[in-house]
């Protein structure tokens, strides 16, 4: 397989004009009772990059649907170019040149990249497909968003990244007038969201309207002309972006200080016996790696993408196969081994995995119903579940994550990104887990999200918790970590004291810059 990433530079004499190219004015979207986004106007140039921020539940992926056809509005209206947008029809949005890329790829792993970047719209000739017309395209496509990559290699062997610039290339393909982009650089290293921010400014210099949805509001101050806010699904403010700071645009989306909520480590942590043991774990992408958490610590896992991380922490829980190696959960001077997935819960792990929305959540059940899944035995009278005695555990458990709204009969697929990261904190929090492992916790979560869930973290290590975190979020590594050990290529390369890390001394261990021994 051979895939790169080819910078080309901005062309010379690109005029950004000052035409808004997409207007949405007064967008209300109702589901049921709950209104997600209330009275909002937007408009966008043509050539500008258009960063729009809020806390997860504040409107910005449902109003970015309703620009794309994907939603009706119950009240307002569209328009591309000055023409009307026909509402709930992504057709005619495609039609008039908006193109969303989603947060969740809806890339065919199966499906080539030629075909997957014509996904929708393949080419054909006398009722065939037209290989030879799907192909120019693709390599256009390509082209334009300067990547390379073997156009008959199956989506399911690319990395994530790649899969990130094919879903563009896809989006590019269509001849957009709007680039929606939602979460975009959630599954990317550094130096990928560098490549891509680097991109969307050399698009949007050859007049490309661009939409850039971020929760790392960094990248905001970055590549952003002006900035919009939406707090509780309404318009908070637009502003330059030369004429605010990252301070003024976290406080308008949370409405309060956010600072005082944050702290950077714990205090004396108290830190107790060892509980979640692994001696020479070995499993594909895995080499025999020794790991030890222990009750009250808070162990951070660090490294690029593709490291191993994720690979090591189900092998060792049973979740995947391992071909080697041990796994123990010792309690009250008991020790269990962990030979399968149902012991490791047995023995009380609780795994909170990347993949939320495949697999640690059932989209279309209600909350109340995915916090029950693994507290059914604790909720049953003889094998019946007390349906009264559910309401009010699920009803404590959404408060004690601060789910908003707080509908415990709504389904999880209506909630936001952070908010159904919380329905699955919750659920396992019902079981009061004394080993706890979270495998990116805080992707694709707001800032005030983000500063509960690592309370969170915090709480349960105080009360005892053995706590593992997988983080490719460097700064939230360096705020968690009592402990972080460094893997690259299976293994782990160093451990490092999380009051003594920093972004440098990780990142040197994480890119090989240094090995374990400092040379």
């Amino acid at each position: 397989m051979s895939e790169s990433l080819e910078l080309t530079p901005d062309e010379p004499g690109t005029v950004r004009t000052r035409t808004p190219i997409i207007e949405a004015h007064g967008i209300v979207k109702r589901f049921g009772g709950v209104i997600a986004v209330d009275d909002v106007s937007i408009a966008v140039e043509s050539g500008e990059i258009h960063g729009l921020v809020g806390e997860n539940g504040a409107g910005k992926s449902t109003l970015m649907r309703v620009l794309a056809g994907v939603l009706a509005p119950n009240e307002g209206a569209v328009r591309v170019d000055g023409e009307p947008l026909d509402p709930g029809n992504t057709r005619a949005a495609l039609e008039a040149g908006v193109s969303l890329v989603h947060q969740e790829l809806s890339l065919v792993p199966e499906m080539t990249v030629a075909e997957n970047i014509l996904l929708g719209s393949t080419p054909t000739r006398f009722g065939f497909v037209d290989t030879k017309e799907q192909r120019r395209i693709a390599v256009d496509a390509l082209k334009e968003i300067g990547v390379s990559v073997d156009l008959d290699e199956p989506i399911a062997r690319l990395s994530v990244a790649m899969r990130q610039f094919v879903e563009i290339a896809r989006a590019i393909a269509r001849e957009p007038q709007v680039l929606i982009l939602d979460e975009p650089t959630a599954t990317l290293t550094p130096a990928e969201t560098e490549y891509l921010l680097d991109m969307l400014k050399r698009l949007a210099g050859r007049g490309l309207a661009i939409i850039y949805i971020s929760h790392r509001i960094p990248e905001i101050f970055t590549i952003c002309d002006r900035v919009t806010v939406l707090r509780d699904g309404r318009h908070v403010t637009t502003v330059e972006i030369g004429e605010t700071t990252p301070g003024a645009v976290v406080q308008h989306m949370v409405g309060r200080e956010l600072e005082l909520e944050l702290q950077e480590h714990r205090e004396d942590p108290k830190i107790g016996e060892v509980v979640l043991s692994a001696r020479g774990i070995r499993a594909p992408g895995v080499n025999a790696v020794d790991l030890e958490v222990r009750a009250g610590e808070i162990v951070g896992l660090g490294g690029l993408v593709g490291a191993g991380r994720t690979e090591l922490v189900r092998a060792m829980i049973g979740a995947d196969f391992r071909t080697g190696g041990e796994a123990t959960i010792t309690l009250g001077g008991t020790t269990r081994r962990v030979t399968s997935y149902r012991s490791a819960i047995t023995a009380g792990v609780a795994y909170i995995p990347e993949e939320r929305r495949t697999d640690g959540l059932a989209l279309t059940m209600a909350v109340v119903d995915n916090i029950t899944l693994p507290n059914r035995t604790a909720l049953s009278r003889r094998s019946v579940l007390n349906r009264r005695r559910v309401k009010e555990f699920a009803r404590s458990l959404a408060d004690a994550v601060n789910l908003r709204p707080p509908e415990i009969q709504r389904e999880v697929g209506q909630y936001s990104g952070g908010n159904q990261q919380k329905v699955v904190l919750a659920k396992w929090l019902g079981r009061e887990p004394d080993v706890i492992i979270l495998d990116e916790p805080t992707r694709g979560v707001d800032v005030g999200a983000k500063a509960e869930i690592h309370r969170l973290i915090y709480e349960l290590a105080d009360n005892g918790a053995a706590v593992l975190v997988v983080s490719s979020d460097l700064p939230e590594l360096l705020d968690l970590a009592d402990t972080i050990h460094v893997v690259r290529d299976g293994r782990v390369v160093g451990t490092l004291s999380g009051r003594d890390a920093d972004e440098t001394s990780v990142m040197a261990l994480a890119s090989g810059q240094v090995e374990a021994d400092g040379s």
